[in-house]
């Protein structure tokens, strides 16, 4: 079965009206592409460690989409759009149209063709839900892609997974600060760790962590939140969050590691590293890592 979509050049004023007139002729949704709204975040108080420039382009333009049946008769749609043109009390723009007809597809499922295994470091391999893996010798790490980020595709995922490959995890206590996921602190414990703590303050996130902790079959602590100073300090430390975000924790790490504690940090961009190898000064380097634009680092306390 095929749609139409059609999509309607206006302003920021304009994209509600537009979008709807778009539903009065019977849209049940509308797709709104505002670049306001990314300048919006960008100046906002969240912390932006990485931005990519092609969001960043100054068009005042506003792209609004309605999705019919193919067979759906246009002709009612532009006359209204003809009236807005002339009657509007606010800038709609050009309010030009264009019409495409796109083909319906299993969007539920169609996305899975792009996912399959991925071998990381010597011993793991992150595999998609839906797949049955091969013993090859490798700890299946079994993910659900859809659910929160961290399937092991982004470099800082996978450098992190690299480095917890070569790290001794057998019956260490392991913490994973901003698990998304769950992915790190459950390839932990597929490597041999006795126990890990998870913690994310995304909802989401940790749904998706204790989902994927049950889909591996492994027993984690995992906690909505921050992680509290109560003392606890523990084997190995994880984190892969931002710059910003590392350089503040450094305190709190510190506090969890003991002598001997491995720390591993990730989702640090090149023109941040050598910012959070300062934070980081009380610990002893061992491994600094890139992968394009993005660094991980492994230290020893």
């Amino acid at each position: 079965m095929n749609y139409l979509q059609v999509t309607v050049t206006t302003t920021t004023e304009g994209s509600d009206i537009v979008a709807s007139l778009l539903m009065d002729e019977g849209s049940e949704g509308v797709s709104i592409i505002d670049h306001k709204d990314v300048e919006d975040l960008i100046k906002s108080d969240v912390i932006w460690d990485y931005i990519d420039d092609s969001l960043k382009i100054d068009d005042k333009k506003v792209f609004v989409s309605g999705f019919y049946d193919e067979g759906k008769n246009l002709s009612s749609l532009n006359q209204k759009l003809d009236l807005l043109k002339a009657n509007a009390a606010v800038d709609v723009g050009s309010l030009e149209t264009s019409v495409s007809v796109n083909r319906t597809e299993d969007y539920e499922n169609v996305w899975k063709q792009f996912y399959t295994p991925i071998e990381i470091g010597e011993k793991l391999v992150v595999v998609p839900k839906w797949l049955k893996h091969s013993d090859n010798g490798r700890n299946a790490v079994y993910i659900d892609p859809g659910m929160a980020f961290g399937t092991g595709k982004h470099e800082t995922t996978s450098m992190c997974l690299k480095l917890l490959d070569s790290t001794d995890l057998q019956d260490k206590t392991v913490a994973d600060m901003g698990c998304g996921s769950g992915i790190l602190g459950i390839a932990a414990m597929k490597l041999g760790a006795k126990s890990c703590m998870m913690n994310d303050i995304d909802p989401q996130a940790v749904k998706a962590a204790k989902e994927n902790a049950e889909l591996n079959g492994v027993d984690c602590t995992i906690l909505l939140g921050d992680l509290k100073n109560d003392g606890e300090q523990f084997d190995v430390i994880i984190a892969n969050i931002t710059a910003d975000v590392l350089i503040r924790l450094s305190s709190v790490i510190e506090s969890m590691a003991k002598k001997g504690t491995t720390v591993i940090l990730s989702g640090i961009i090149n023109e941040r590293a050598d910012d959070v190898v300062k934070a980081y000064g009380k610990f002893l380097l061992k491994d600094r890592i890139k992968d394009g634009e993005w660094q991980a680092l492994r230290y020893i306390v």
